[in-house]
């Protein structure tokens, strides 16, 4: 029992000591702190709590005057608040700090962050009416109840270091950036294209306006970006995202932006522009896209490639329609010629016939190239699309032949179309041969009309249908139908799915260059192979004034032959260097009693008119060296008064500027017949214009 007794007495006396060597180190501590923060000018104060709340002020060290001397080594906690701004904030600032120095203490969890406040004051910093104040503490030690550890139910009171720092600077600094951030934001958010951030694993954490609207206005946090996508697209994203986040070209070099389909939407293409960014908060970097709308950037460059096609398909065109016309004139010709010794009952007046018949069919194919290429000039009519399928259904089920069920379904009331019947006939023939070849084991062909009122512009492929009244005609086959490529690819020039030698890939392009040079628009559709394909020919209403006017049009361009004798004396030079042609057209002029003159060339023609007078000239205007307009124009100046007919495998338009200012020419297009080529020379020598 005595040294028991006498070692607690022993452990008293010890424990006194320690608290008391304990008490001068923290002092020496506090000291410490005190001088350091002084030292960089933050304000301090030493306070001592009771357990039952009430504190005095230890020490004071004021260098940024924050109390204006008003705190003394006597002050208590609220005097301290009341003096900062006396405001209730303030003074549960100070409690929150002295509980959570208690709590750090004790080892429960740590310091926060230091609270700030705008503290009112008479004069504030820089003549700023309002100065920015952070409050911390720092726990120095505990009063405790002789021999009880620092925690527990003998805690009694505690010391704290309150630290205060004058932060206005920094806090108007903060208020600026965070006036410029949201400025930035309200910017980056009301701009015209779209922006979105992703973190590495492809998921988008904000987005703009712009952007939201181009998804439809769908949340996007948390959202797989690549799901916007169209599924065959996805893969160039995944590798655009590896490029980025590997740093494929380095930071400063971003790689090329790519073209994506929406998923909602394919006919919506956007273009994204990727770049790596830092993520706050994330050890790994993320993505910043910059997403514009291609969709009409897409469209123009589709319809300017497509006008680049048809212009080339178009020159070729030209040429070959110049030769084969050349060739065709000389074979209609001289069918003409022999048709003349061979009557109906001549055992070769058939096989004639059929040479003429299909020379003249291929004098329309000639034409439909030439519309194809927009060389041809459409030859208005009102035409009454019901007459005309009429007419052309038993044409179109020979076509077809008996494995294939026709079916015309005509709309109720139908509206006259403006229009070229020829090509639309011969548009229409294409497409069902199309489809024919599309049904190899027989099946279906229906052929639709209506009406249709456009009350808002449509979109027809690269093109606008603006609103209006149109006539549609619709072709539906149930064959083996059409993928999204090749539907896209099919009115390209050249273009086709057949195998070699069984088509040409010119039959839905002429389609389609006819039917827009009308004024109409054409669209297809498939829902995938296997699933049939439809054509939808959209043709603009004829009103009762377009008829007229039509009809006027095309009797000024197309005059009735004349039924008057065609025959006569007259002296005609003919000029024309294809020789089978000239060959034809002496004969023919000659067997009319007309005195002809040949030459093979311009020049030629220039030699024999310095000696000789004549009554008409006849002239081609594709020729080498001295051209049909440079003979006219030579001719003219000896014979003011010569008229002139000029032949030309070339359409009307194709030459016309070259002898529009000239009076008194005619042209004759080929290929041309024996009958029209003696009207036409009749015609201009009895005219003379």
């Amino acid at each position: 029992m005595i040294h028991r007794l006498w070692g607690a007495l022993l452990g008293r006396v010890k424990w006194r000591r320690v608290q008391q060597v304990g008490a001068e180190r923290l002092q020496d501590m506090e000291d410490h702190h005190v001088a350091l923060l002084s030292a960089v000018g933050a304000s301090t104060i030493s306070l001592t709590l009771s357990g039952e709340g009430i504190a005095t002020v230890a020490a004071v060290c004021d260098p940024l005057n924050v109390f204006d001397g008003r705190v003394g080594p006597d002050s208590s906690v609220e005097e301290v608040a009341r003096i900062l701004g006396g405001t209730r904030d303030i003074s549960d600032a100070l409690d929150l700090v002295v509980e959570r120095c208690k709590s750090a203490l004790h080892e429960l969890e740590p310091l926060p962050e230091p609270p700030v406040f705008a503290i009112p004051a008479k004069e504030g910093l820089d003549g700023d009416p309002i100065r920015w104040i952070s409050i911390r503490g720092t726990a120095l030690s505990s009063a405790t109840t002789p021999g009880e550890a620092p925690s527990g139910e003998g805690f009694s009171g505690i010391r704290v270091l309150l630290i205060l720092s004058e932060v206005t600077r920094n806090r108007q600094r903060i208020d600026d950036m965070e006036r410029k951030l949201a400025l930035t934001n309200r910017a980056l958010d009301r701009a015209p294209f779209g922006l979105t951030v992703i973190d590495a694993d492809g998921r988008m954490d904000q987005a703009n306006s712009a952007f939201r609207r181009l998804i439809g206005g769908r949340p996007v946090q948390g959202r797989a970006f690549h799901e916007l996508f169209h599924l065959d697209d996805q893969p160039r994203l995944s590798v655009l995202l590896d490029q980025v986040l590997k740093g494929v070209g380095g930071d400063r070099q971003a790689p090329e932006p790519i073209d994506m389909r929406l998923a909602a939407t394919q006919e919506r293409i956007v273009t994204l522009y990727a770049n790596r960014t830092a993520l706050p908060d994330q050890d790994r970097p993320g993505v910043l896209f910059h997403v514009l709308d291609s969709t009409e950037r897409k469209r123009l460059e589709s319809q300017f490639a497509q006008s680049q096609k048809m212009e080339a398909v178009g020159q070729l065109a030209g040429g070959i329609a110049h030769d084969f016309n050349n060739v065709l004139t000389a074979i209609i010709g001289f069918c003409d010629l022999l048709l003349h010794r061979h009557q109906p009952g001549d055992p070769s007046f058939a096989d004639v016939m059929q040479i003429q018949q299909n020379a003249n069919r291929a004098a329309g194919l000639t034409r439909q190239l030439l519309a194809f290429s927009r060389q041809q000039a459409i030859r208005t009519r009102v035409v009454d699309v019901t007459d005309m399928l009429a007419e052309l259904s038993n044409l179109l089920r020979r076509l077809l032949g008996e494995t294939v069920e026709l079916m015309i379904v005509h709309g109720r009331d139908l509206w006259p179309v403006k229009g070229d019947r020829g090509q639309l006939e011969q548009g229409i023939i294409n497409l069902a041969v199309n489809a024919r070849d599309a049904m190899e084991r027989g099946g279906r062909l229906i052929i639709q009309t209506d009406n249709f009122a456009a009350d808002r512009p449509y979109q027809m492929r690269d093109q606008i249908m603006p609103p209006g009244d149109y006539v549609m005609i619709t072709v539906t086959d149930t064959g083996s139908g059409m993928t999204p490529d090749v539907m896209g690819r099919i009115f390209e020039p050249f273009f086709t799915t057949k195998e070699v030698g069984q088509g040409t890939g010119l039959g839905l392009a002429m389609v389609y260059g006819s039917i827009t040079q009308m004024g109409g628009f054409i669209v297809a559709h498939s829902d995938g192979a296997g699933k049939g394909t439809s054509f939808s020919l959209y043709l603009p209403r004829a009103t009762e004034l377009e008829r007229v006017a039509a009809e006027n049009e095309g009797h000024a361009q197309n005059p009735e032959m004349p039924t008057v004798d065609d025959t006569g004396g007259e002296r005609i030079l003919l000029v024309e260097d294809e020789d089978a042609v000239r060959l034809f057209s002496a004969r023919a002029l000659r067997s009319k009693g007309y005195e002809v003159t040949e030459a093979r060339t311009g020049e030629v023609a220039l030699e024999i008119l310095k000696d000789k007078s004549f009554d008409l000239l006849v002239t081609d205007m594709v020729m080498p060296k001295v051209d049909g307009a440079t003979l006219i124009r030579e001719a003219r100046k000896e014979n003011p008064d010569l008229p002139v007919i000029c032949m030309s495998g070339y359409t009307r338009e194709a030459v016309a500027n070259e002898v529009a200012e000239l009076p008194m020419v005619r042209f004759l297009s080929k290929p041309f017949s024996l009958k029209q080529l003696t009207a036409s020379v009749r015609g201009a020598l009895e005219s003379g214009d």
